[in-house]
C-alpha cells in the first residue's frame, strides 16, 4: 500500500510540473529569467532548482551518485538556457524517477541510509519512504512559488490541488 501512495505521489508530481511547465511556455524569455519574490529567484532558476534537487536524492537512493555529491547536487542554470532544456531535464528526471519506482516493493521502502547532511544535523538515520515524501513535498512548494511568478506574469496555471489531480485521473478513465 505505501508504495502505491509514493507513486501517486511521484505521478501526481508529474502532473502538477507538467502543467507549471506548459503554462511557462507562454512567457518570453524575459519573464521566464526575471528575478521573482519566491523561490530560488526567476521562474526557470526555481525549476531548475526543483529538478536538480529531486535528481540528486533519486541518485542517492538508486546507488549513481554518492551521498556527499548527491545533496549538493544543482545543475548549472547555463546549461538549462531556456525552457526547452529545463523541459528535457525535468524529462531525464522524470525517466530516472520511474524506473526507481517501478522496481520498489513496499519492503524496499522501509529500506535505512545513514547520512550526515551539512546543514547542521546530526548524523541520522533516514527511511526511504520518508526521504521520498520529503523530495515530493520539496517539488509542492517550489511548483507553488512558481505558480504564483507565473501568476503575476498573468499566466496562472490554474488549479494544481491533488484533489484536481484525482479528478483528471477519474475523468481519463471514464473516457
Amino acid at each position: 500500500m505505501l508504495i502505491e501512495a509514493l507513486r501517486t505521489s511521484y505521478d501526481y508530481s508529474h502532473w502538477a510540473t507538467e502543467r507549471i511547465l506548459d503554462v511557462a511556455a507562454a512567457l518570453t524569455t524575459e519573464q521566464l529569467n526575471a528575478p521573482g519574490n519566491a523561490g530560488h529567484g526567476s521562474i526557470r532558476e526555481t525549476l531548475l532548482h526543483l529538478i536538480s534537487t529531486q535528481k540528486g536524492w533519486l541518485s542517492w537512493w538508486d546507488g549513481s551518485m554518492a551521498l556527499d555529491e548527491a545533496i549538493s547536487y544543482q545543475f548549472n542554470p547555463n546549461d538549462y538556457p531556456n525552457l526547452a532544456a529545463v523541459r528535457s531535464a525535468w524529462e531525464e528526471v522524470q525517466t530516472q524517477t520511474f524506473r526507481f519506482l517501478d522496481g520498489l516493493t513496499d519492503e524496499d521502502t522501509q529500506r535505512a541510509y545513514e547520512a550526515q547532511l551539512p546543514w547542521g544535523l546530526p548524523p541520522t538515520t533516514f527511511i526511504l519512504w520518508q526521504m521520498m515524501l520529503h523530495v515530493a513535498n520539496h517539488g509542492t512548494q517550489h511548483r507553488s512559488e512558481v505558480a504564483a511568478m507565473l501568476t503575476a506574469h498573468d499566466h496562472s496555471p490554474g488549479n494544481l490541488d491533488l484533489l484536481f489531480y484525482f479528478f483528471e485521473q477519474v475523468r481519463s478513465a471514464a473516457q
